[in-house]
């Protein structure tokens, strides 16, 4: 067995519920962006901000493959939330998960930021207004990392769309209209003089027309921001300047 599922059958085995270790199991084994995060966060120590972070897997997951820095991940979705954070509490040090709706302030931040399949249940101007609103909190050398559908009209598109809807009306995701941001409004925060940008195709093995966006900071950051409003231990805190 590799690492890879070694790692998502661990975490799948913390779910007391049947079904529910059955679905993050197979989420964890086939949705490529756990891999894809897992390269990209494995050789830093900065802390790392999971917006949208649903039940805790992708903290669930570095940490199953061996990352330890600090992870805070926030979710509107407090169901979702209770669920992630009684296990993060009993087996995830260094892990917070905390109900919080993207459109209120979030809390100061300076590290890595991971932003999944979140800005499509965004007016486009609310999208526009978060990204400009995480782009100074990227440390320097850190990255910001988007995982959504750019909105080009093509077959996959669709399909994810249809996908999406039908997660909605299953109540498993937020029940709101979607719209699905364009690539000029997701790169357009990440100056060149100050990011280095990526894009490619996500798809794995599946139809949807998911895209991972990367955006590292090469320039120096503005003045180092704090976090607030985590339980993270008062050393750790301290370590990477966030507040009580």
């Amino acid at each position: 067995m590799s690492e890879h599922e070694s790692a998502c059958a661990r975490v799948a085995a913390q779910f007391p519920e049947r079904w529910l270790r059955g679905y993050v199991g197979s989420k964890l084994r086939h949705d490529p962006v756990f891999p894809a995060a897992y390269e990209l966060f494995c050789g830093s120590d900065k802390p790392i901000l999971d917006i949208g972070c649903g039940l805790g897997l992708l903290a669930f997951y570095l940490r199953e493959r061996g990352c330890r820095q600090p992870i805070l991940g926030l979710d509107v979705d407090a169901r979702k939330i209770r669920q992630g954070l009684r296990i993060a509490e009993r087996r995830y040090k260094e892990v917070d998960l905390c109900h919080q709706d993207v459109q209120e302030p979030i809390p100061a931040f300076s590290g890595e930021i991971a932003l999944f399949d979140v800005l499509h249940y965004l007016l486009p101007a609310k999208q526009a207004a978060l990204l400009s609103h995480l782009a100074p909190r990227v440390a320097p050398t850190g990255a910001l990392v988007i995982r959504d559908c750019p909105r080009d009209n093509g077959a996959r598109f669709w399909i994810t769309w249809a996908a999406e809807r039908f997660a909605q009306t299953i109540s498993w995701n937020l029940n709101t209209p979607l719209h699905f941001p364009s690539r000029e409004l997701i790169n357009e925060p990440f100056r060149e003089i100050e990011f280095e940008r990526e894009s490619r195709p996500l798809w794995g093995g599946f139809p949807f027309n998911n895209h991972l966006f990367v955006f590292r900071r090469t320039s120096a950051s503005p003045d180092r921001k704090r976090c607030v409003g985590t339980s993270l231990t008062k050393d750790t805190k301290e370590q990477h300047g966030w507040e009580e």
